[in-house]
């Protein structure tokens, strides 16, 4: 029976080092760069304004920032 439980012990404590050294639950949590497209906001943007709308025209987005281009303010949003 101690054997057994030796067994099973060092198998849970593997597969729990396989998990950690895969970082599963991490790889998909912080990949928030892909470029979704834009979101009409009022000027001057703001951040809040900008996350919101990003939210309401794209499914996938997980954040909006307002971004300076060529003197023009852009709320760009990102996705996974």
């Amino acid at each position: 029976m101690a054997k057994t439980l030796n067994s099973i012990c060092f198998t849970s404590l593997l597969l729990v080092l396989l998990f950690i050294s895969a970082e599963i639950p991490k790889s998909e949590a912080n990949h928030c760069d892909k470029f979704l497209g834009e979101a009409t906001v009022s000027y001057p943007c703001r951040e809040r304004e900008c996350e919101a709308q990003c939210h309401a025209h794209y499914e996938h987005s997980c954040k909006g920032e307002c971004e300076d281009h060529d003197h023009e303010e852009h709320c760009h949003c990102y996705g996974y």
